[in-house]
């Protein structure tokens, strides 16, 4: 009786230790973008010579609950920052200007965060920003799109490329138009004519964002009869932004059914 206590002892102490010591299944810190008025998140637009204000939070392993080491900030791999850290929590914050003269970027810049602690292990978040020239003026391109019966037989590579497609039935007494997977779709109140450089773009875009949701569809062109019109429909992935006025669409039809010719320009 004595040899078996003695062998439940043993085997109640090795499956206490090999309990303490099994590894943390994921040990890495956190870390979050700061998400705080005032501060970009990722997918923001921001124009050259703009003062740009982010941020991260830190904090270590919950389980692990080792010190934080140090705080790496890289923009576009160079790096912006190196931050030593002590302590279980930490909160990041710091500016920027994307000028010229300093940072030759139009189109994505990513800033990225990687924090590390005591046992080397390390986790990391980016913000990925759309930057643009304010003065850049915006090429105008025309809108020729043709749906005759089911098919759209002109314009299909454009709406695809603008983040539209064209969907529903043509039996529908509007056309509907969708966003296509990544895309946001706003209806945008503007004058067209002054609509004339990035910035301006970049402004509808953010007011759209800020003080509307993002619509599942645009219906507001019937297919009963020829019409002139004056809608603004703006479509934005990642930064990319597309603008288009749709301003006649043309009723006719034929053996083929119902043929409609939408026409305008896009931004």
């Amino acid at each position: 009786m004595k040899k078996l206590a003695l062998a439940l002892v043993c085997l109640v102490s090795v499956a206490f230790f090999a309990s303490c010591t099994d590894p943390v299944e994921n040990p890495e810190p956190s870390i979050a973008i700061l998400a705080e008025e005032g501060y970009v998140t990722d997918g923001a637009i921001v124009n050259l010579n703009e003062t740009v204000n982010f941020g991260f939070i830190l904090a270590s392993n919950l389980e692990t609950n080792k010190e934080l080491k140090s705080l790496v900030i890289t923009i576009d791999d160079a790096e912006f920052d190196n931050v030593e850290l002590t302590g279980t929590s930490y909160t990041y914050t710091s500016e920027l200007v994307y000028s010229m003269e300093e940072r030759e970027i139009i189109g994505e810049s990513v800033i990225k965060a990687i924090v590390t602690d005591v046992e080397g292990e390390t986790a990391t978040a980016t913000i990925t920003l759309s930057i643009n020239e304010p003065s850049a003026p915006l090429f105008v391109t025309p809108i020729n799109w043709v749906r005759r019966g089911a098919n759209v037989t002109e314009g299909a590579a454009q709406l695809e490329a603008l983040g539209l497609t064209w969907a529903g039935s043509y039996k529908e007494i509007f056309a509907t138009f969708k966003p296509i997977e990544g895309y946001n779709l706003y209806k945008i109140d503007a004058n067209w004519e002054e609509i004339l450089t990035v910035a301006d773009k970049a402004a509808l875009f953010a007011t759209a964002m800020e003080t509307m949701h993002p619509m599942e569809s645009f219906r507001e062109i019937t297919t009963a009869h020829s019409s002139d019109y004056d809608a603004i429909i703006g479509t934005i992935k990642d930064g990319e932004m597309h603008l288009m006025h749709i301003t006649h669409c043309a009723v006719e039809t034929g053996n083929y059914g119902t043929q409609l010719t939408i026409t305008g320009e896009a931004k």
